[in-house]
């Protein structure tokens, strides 16, 4: 049965990364490489969000923020200072990284639950009236426009291969981390601290590098997003993309790796195609979402845990009696 499990995820994997390399050359248009430039993006989001929530336990509302910090931080050292992406990006990631820590990490440690929740929160919501108020440097709520590309000439292609890459390998950390001792510490302090405690493991260190991979990875990420799309501003931190965020995690599991993938794709596509539906729009996403936790608790992927269940007890049925006969 493992074994099945094992066989089965790995090559719907090896499929998909196959299909997302060769994609761009079977004919897809402009604006279906731009929504998978979208997916890649805020799957990665997603993917270090529920890294926090999921697996650390940690209630936070503020991820939003990191993305913005990452962006206009590799925006503008790109525009204004005519520095590589190459460079801005790690630097926005860091940048990120050193602020999260400093101004949510610490303070998380004396704080649980809502207030975590509550201090994430402030952090995010404060961002836009600082972009406000340094509009010279920001373009306030203007934001930043004309972004340098990746490289000189990029196409949407090259913007799709590079963030396809960007997606990959970011993914590639979020799941050494979740199946490292460090994931397991996580996990050990969401479901019980005292046990954890008691398993040695030290949850000052343990909070700060949770708070550290998660901004820095969402800060490339918002790196990525103003190189590949040339542009952001305050909208970045609206209602909307935070909702959908959240929504991206709830609907395809919380607390498990392909789940915020699968529904960062649902919601990123169909948020576009729904966009003909105008005004019903977010309605028909609510319904989805909402039938999906009701059925479906722990998401699209206990739907897909259910299904490989069933497919495994069929299998296991026909295979006893084939031995009979």
């Amino acid at each position: 049965m493992n074994a099945l499990k094992f066989n089965w995820r790995t090559l719907v994997v090896i499929l998909g990364i196959i299909f997302l390399l060769i994609y761009p050359l079977l004919g897809a248009s402009s604006y279906m490489r731009h929504l998978f430039v979208l997916f890649f993006i805020w799957a990665i989001v997603a993917a270090n969000w529920n890294l926090l929530m999921g697996y650390a336990g940690i209630n936070s509302l503020g991820n939003i923020g990191f993305l913005a910090i990452g962006g206009y931080v590799s925006g503008i050292l790109a525009k204004t200072f005519g520095l590589s992406p190459w460079l801005t990006i790690p630097i926005g990631g860091l940048t990120t990284c050193l602020l999260v820590t400093v101004f949510l990490g610490l303070p998380a440690l004396r704080l649980s639950g809502i207030y975590i929740a509550l201090l994430t929160l402030i952090f995010a919501d404060s961002l836009p009236s600082i972009l406000t108020q340094t509009r010279e440097i920001t373009g306030g709520a203007m934001g930043l426009h004309e972004i340098p590309p990746f490289f000189p000439g990029m196409t949407k292609t090259g913007a799709y291969y590079v963030s396809l890459t960007f997606f990959l390998v970011i993914l590639y950390i979020v799941y050494r981390v979740i199946h490292s001792s460090s994931g397991l510490a996580f996990v050990a302090l969401r479901d019980s601290e005292n046990f954890a405690y008691c398993l040695g493991v030290n949850k000052f260190r343990e909070r700060l590098k949770v708070f550290a991979i998660a901004s820095f990875l969402t800060g490339i990420a918002g790196g990525v997003y103003v190189h590949a799309l040339g542009d952001i501003s305050p909208t970045t931190l609206g209602i909307e993309p935070f909702l959908l965020t959240i929504a991206m995690i709830e609907l395809g599991g919380v607390g498990t790796f392909a789940g915020p993938i699968l529904g960062a794709a649902v919601i990123v596509f169909g948020n576009e195609f729904l966009r003909l539906a105008d005004t019903l729009r977010l309605t028909l996403l609510g319904a989805l979402i909402c039938l999906t936790i009701l059925f479906f608790p722990g998401g699209l992927m206990q739907l897909v845990d259910q299904v490989e269940r069933w497919v495994i007890r069929l299998l296991t049925k026909r295979r006893d009696l084939s031995k009979k006969e």
